[in-house]
Order: C-alpha cells, then sequence, then structure tokens
C-alpha cells in the first residue's frame, strides 16, 4: 500500500533565531516535511521587539522611527516573497507527488531559486568570504585581519586536503570537524600540535565568517549542521588566564620609565581601571567627557555599544598626562613591551598553567609577569571591581558584556576570594547601618500624634494616585504595572509592548521618563490636577533625640496592607533608635515576607 500524503496542510512559519535579543536577529522559514524539520534563512533581520509572532511579520508604526519602518518594510516584502514561493511549492508537489520524496531539496529551490542554488554550487566559497570580509565597513580594523587570518588557514587546509576551490554547497559540519581534526594533528613546532583550545577558537572563527554569508542566501548554518559544532572539551579549563590584583598594577605603575614603554605601561594601566579591550582605549581619543570629566564616553569597536566609564583617580591622571590624546600603537607592540613591564615591576608569583595537546596534557609553573597581555587589563578590572564588593551587572554595564555568560569568563576569583568579599561587605554593613522595620495599627483615640497624622495622609494620598493610574494606564494603553507615584510627570518601567507603542515620547537616554512635552504626560498631569492629587511626600517617622549629632532617612518603604502601616527605617546614627509608643518592632524577616506575599498578590 502506497503511503498517503496529505501536503496541502504543510504550513511554514517564521522563527526568530534569537528572540531574546536586544539587536537585531535573522528570520527563518520553518516548516515539516516528510517528518524533518527544515529550517532555510530568509537573508532578512528584525529587532525582536519589532516582530509581530501572531502576524508573522515586522511591526510598520508612526511610533518607529523612519529607519526602522524603512527595514521592517524590506524585511515584510521578502517575507511576503517566501510565502508565495512556498504557496507554489505545494503546488508543485501536490501536481507533482513523484517527487515528494526530494521535498526537502526541491523546497531549498523555490525558497532561494534555481540561481541562487546554482551560485551556491558554483561559487568559490573562500574568494566571497575573503571580499565579504574586505568589504565589510561594520567591522573593525583588528577584527577584519583576524579574520583575513583565519580565512587563511582553513584554505591552507582545504588545499593540503584536496579540496580547494570549494562551493558553499559543500561546506557541511563533516568538513568542519574534519578542519579541527587536521587542527589537532598540525605540528606547530617543537614536536607539538595545536592546543585544543586554540582548535576550538579556529573553528569557531570560521563558523562564525561562514555566517555572514548565510545571510546572502549562500549557505544554511541549520542545513548544513553548522549549528550542532560543539568545540572541543579541552583539560586546560580557564586557569591558564591570569588578573592582576590591584597591588601589583600600582607597581607597574610606579616603575621609572621612559619613551615607547612609558606609553604602553601608561595604557596598560588606564586598562586596567577603565576595564574597556585594547582595542577601545583607541578611541579614548574621540572620547566625550561627562559629568565635570568624571565620566568619558566612547563607542566600542567591536560591538559599537555606547558605554559610559568612570574616571578613578588613577584614570583620570593618565588621560590628564596626555591630554586625552593617547599615542596609538599597535596590539602586538604592547606585547613586545608588557613582560618586560611585568618582570621589572617584580610580578613574579608563580601560576600553574596546563596545555592540552592532542592526548598530551601537562603542567607547569611560570611568573606571572611572562602571562601579562593586553587583554590581562580588562579581566583585572572586572576581577578588581568584584573584589571591591560591587555588583557584577553594575561593571557589565561599563564593560559592554551583554550577558551573563561572556562575562563570566573573566572572573578568576577563588572560593576564597569571594568568601573574604562577603564578610567584608557584610561587616562594613553592620558598623554603618542598622535598618529597623517598624509596624503599627492605626489608632483609634482622637488624640493621633502629629508624625501617625503625616504617615496617615501619605498612605492614603498613594491609594488615590494608584487608583487614577490604574484608570489612566487602561484608557491609555500602557501595559505595565510599575510607575512612578508622581503627579507633575509621568514615568513608568515600561515592557517591550510600552517601548514600542510609545517609542520617542521618552526623554533622551531614558526609557522611563515621558517628555514634559509628550500628550501622554500632559494628559496625566491634567488628570491629576483635575482630582485635585499632588505627588505624595514621604513623611519623618520619628525623631529621636539621640540622633542629634547624625543622621536617618526612612526606607524605601513605607505603605499599608488593610490596617496596618509598615515602614523601615534606615539608621545612620552610631547609638540605636528607641522606638516610641506608637511603634512596634519586628523580625526584619516578617517584614520582608509581607512585602513579598503583598507583592504576589
Amino acid at each position: 500500500m502506497e503511503e498517503q500524503y496529505f501536503f496541502n496542510e504543510v504550513q511554514a512559519r517564521f522563527h526568530l533565531r534569537k528572540p531574546k535579543a536586544n539587536k537585531p536577529t535573522n528570520i527563518y522559514l520553518v516548516c515539516r516535511i516528510n517528518g524533518k524539520q527544515v529550517k532555510l534563512s530568509t537573508g532578512v533581520k528584525v529587532y525582536p521587539e519589532h516582530w509581530n509572532e501572531e502576524k508573522q511579520e515586522a511591526y510598520i508604526s508612526c511610533r518607529l522611527s523612519e529607519l526602522d519602518n524603512r527595514n521592517n518594510t524590506i524585511t515584510n516584502e521578502k517575507l511576503t516573497e517566501l510565502k508565495a514561493s512556498f504557496v507554489e511549492y505545494k503546488y508543485y508537489l501536490c501536481q507533482h507527488p513523484n517527487e515528494m520524496e526530494q521535498g526537502v531539496e526541491l523546497l531549498r529551490k523555490f525558497i532561494y531559486k534555481d540561481t541562487m542554488v546554482k551560485k551556491q554550487e558554483t561559487e568559490n566559497a573562500i574568494h566571497w568570504l575573503r571580499n565579504a570580509i574586505i568589504a565589510d565597513k561594520n567591522i573593525g580594523e583588528s577584527t577584519r585581519a583576524d579574520y583575513i587570518k583565519q580565512i587563511k588557514f582553513f584554505e591552507i587546509f582545504l588545499n593540503e586536503t584536496g579540496r580547494c576551490p570549494i562551493s558553499f554547497s559543500d561546506i557541511n559540519l563533516p568538513l568542519i570537524k574534519g578542519y579541527e581534526l587536521y587542527l589537532l594533528n598540525k605540528d606547530v613546532g617543537k614536536g607539538k600540535t595545536t592546543k585544543t583550545t586554540t582548535v576550538g577558537n579556529k573553528v569557531e572563527k570560521i563558523i562564525c565568517i561562514l555566517k555572514r554569508a548565510e545571510q546572502q542566501g549562500m549557505i544554511d548554518i541549520h542545513e548544513s549542521n553548522l549549528d550542532k559544532y560543539k568545540k572541543p572539551r579541552s583539560k586546560e579549563g580557564d586557569s591558564n588566564d591570569i588578573f592582576l590584583t590591584e597591588e601589583e598594577i600600582s607597581k607597574i605603575y610606579a616603575l621609572e620609565l621612559s619613551g615607547k614603554e612609558e606609553q604602553v605601561r601608561d595604557l596598560f594601566v588606564l586598562q586596567c581601571w577603565i576595564g574597556q579591550r585594547f582595542t577601545d582605549t583607541q578611541s579614548i581619543n574621540e572620547g566625550i567627557m561627562k559629568d565635570n570629566g568624571n565620566i568619558i564616553e566612547i563607542i566600542q569597536e567591536k560591538t559599537k555599544h555606547k558605554v559610559s566609564v568612570p574616571l578613578l583617580p588613577i584614570a583620570k591622571e593618565i588621560l590628564a598626562k596626555y591630554e586625552n590624546q593617547f599615542p596609538i600603537f599597535t596590539n602586538q607592540t604592547a606585547l613586545n613591551y608588557l613582560t618586560k613591564i611585568g618582570e621589572k615591576a617584580g610580578i613574579t608569583r608563580l601560576h600553574t598553567i596546563v596545555e592540552h595537546r592532542g592526548d598530551e596534557v601537562t603542567k607547569k609553573q611560570v611568573p606571572v609577569y611572562k602571562l601579562i597581555k593586553t587583554h590581562t587589563a580588562r579581566r583585572s578590572f572586572i576581577c578588581n571591581m568584584l573584589l571591591r564588593g560591587f555588583d557584577a551587572h553594575l561593571i557589565m554595564k561599563i564593560t559592554g558584556h551583554n550577558d551573563v555568560e561572556s562575562f563570566q569568563k573573566y572572573v578568576k576569583l577563588t572560593s576564597n576570594d569571594a568568601a573574604n568579599v562577603i564578610l567584608e561587605n557584610e561587616a562594613n554593613q553592620i558598623k554603618s547601618s542598622k535598618k529597623t522595620p517598624i509596624t503599627k495599627e492605626i489608632p483609634i483615640a482622637n488624640d493621633v500624634p502629629t508624625d501617625i497624622e503625616g504617615i496617615l495622609n501619605y498612605v492614603f494620598a498613594l491609594d488615590k494616585v494608584n487608583e487614577l493610574f490604574k484608570k489612566f494606564a487602561k484608557d491609555n494603553g500602557i501595559e505595565t504595572k510599575k510607575y512612578c507615584q508622581n503627579t507633575e510627570r509621568l514615568v513608568i518601567v515600561p515592557t517591550q509592548e510600552d517601548r514600542i507603542k510609545f517609542k520617542g515620547m521618552f526623554v533622551q537616554n531614558s526609557d522611563t521618563d515621558f517628555k514634559k512635552t509628550a500628550p501622554i504626560c500632559k494628559s496625566w498631569v491634567n488628570l491629576c490636577k483635575e482630582n485635585g492629587l499632588t505627588s505624595p511626600r514621604k513623611p519623618t517617622l520619628l525623631w529621636d533625640s539621640s540622633c542629634k549629632l547624625g543622621s536617618y532617612s526612612t526606607g524605601s518603604r513605607l505603605f499599608h496592607i488593610g490596617e496596618k502601616i509598615y515602614g523601615s527605617i534606615d539608621n545612620k546614627c552610631d547609638t540605636d533608635i528607641e522606638l516610641t509608643d506608637e511603634f512596634v518592632e519586628m523580625k526584619a524577616s516578617e517584614f520582608w515576607k509581607i512585602i513579598e506575599d503583598s507583592e504576589s498578590k
């Protein structure tokens, strides 16, 4: 009995490659044919926040910029074209059911058209990739040079194995695994083979370069199974990377040097205190000074991200020395000096490094100065800031890391380091601040103290503003429930939908504060005035005479649940606060449990 095919029921959907990314991501056409999932690149991208999953298209909106709308129009036109091609494909197979077994290959021909398939089969992949990298204006010169070098390594492998010239249709996972094996066994001198970590990095870079060809429809990373590549597991781990302590950095900075050696030293120390890549320090000369010279704003070369970097005292001192105009030199020039500089500074503590080459694993101890590279500075900044107790996500904002995984590669702290940081921070917190959660039942008596009256007025004013905002948000299509209880301006913590809907209405460099001139902000302010509402002012909870020489501030929490008012006091005095009869002390754990339960509802 012949197998039945109900091909009219086959549907194609568009999926985003990285639906949670904060930058444009590739769109794939995905369907299932003959029990196999097929995933083809469309050659177009979209911001995930601009993607309408239900309608399978990019948003076109007056709230988006002209450029965003232009890009999204190009995307939608391409997707419409592909939808039509898919319909043609289904019609063809329905008329030629005997070709159903070749369904996947036929789909590629209909989606990419015969001309593109022929181009994939005839185009010299190496020449195409090299020319594409040279012509790409969106990558930095150091990255371009590295990519050209990686293409050369790959070309040598193809020549030595008799595969050159090669077309894109011949590039797949088995070929890439063959390249990996070639590198693992390649003699690099002194009877040694390439390090396992180096092999994995080289192969991943080639795949990264090939992804550029995918955007032009030259190759499909999914169809060729290149997205399934896994780096060979190295027994080195990441223990070979080092960071310098603040003391060691100070020793380097204290050296009496001159000429190019002094310049390299100064730039390295600057890196240690600003946390940027070597290539990004070359952008210092074009950086914008802000906040009276306490912050410098630069554009990172690799990511094109704009970051604001705080200038700590030594960084300021170095920048002033060169009047913000650093001499330009290459990474290799810096490397030629750094080892000698580290040795002169006496950075001689021993570090155990592990080398994994082929089947052989060796260990040896070397002085740290021999391991100092330009990237050591960026790693040192991250580790030293963590040791100072700064939050990792705060540091990531300065270094320009978008995800924790890539950031973690820089963290070289030991478990003992982490333990000491926690103990030190805890000791400082106990010494400098004492928080006393308090609760008070609303009194019934007529002689209510004035401070309690102030608290009551505050929490009831909050209720009125909250109720008004709920109605306002519903009427104006605001999705978020998080906002600032301010009647003089409109401040929200927007959802993704809010960001899209109200794009262009926020204050520059902010996605929370609406412009005062924005119609929705004016509407909110006028509505509050009509209802006689003013911004609730948080009252002073109490005055304790023992604190006259110190100070304390009310905590960020002051609210009521039912007939109880809850608050907290941040005590910055050297003496304990003695609560008056109006307040009842409670355990901090109970206080935060009440908040947690309230917010969950």
